[in-house]
């Protein structure tokens, strides 16, 4: 399979689950396997996965937005031979 048709296949499966399109940290950190803290560090940081703010307020809560979950997994994925 190529990235796109992982992309699509990740996204779809991301929103069967939530059915919604941006997770906040707690679920977002479920999927990727990390903490709710390692999200906060990669904010603070700005690395990591894309977020936005309801509102684009600096106090509200964090969104992913599920493309922004799988494609960030997906480029970052490494191969094994």
């Amino acid at each position: 399979m190529d990235k796109y048709q992982d992309f699509k296949i990740m996204t779809s499966l991301l929103f069967d689950r939530f059915q919604k399109i941006a997770l906040n940290p707690e679920e977002t950190a479920s999927i990727i396997g990390r903490s709710e803290d390692y999200l906060k560090k990669d904010r603070e940081e700005a690395i990591g996965i894309p977020y936005t703010r309801l509102n684009g307020k600096e106090k509200s809560k964090p969104l992913y937005n599920i493309t922004a979950i799988a494609k960030a997994l997906i480029e970052n994925e490494k191969k094994v031979s």
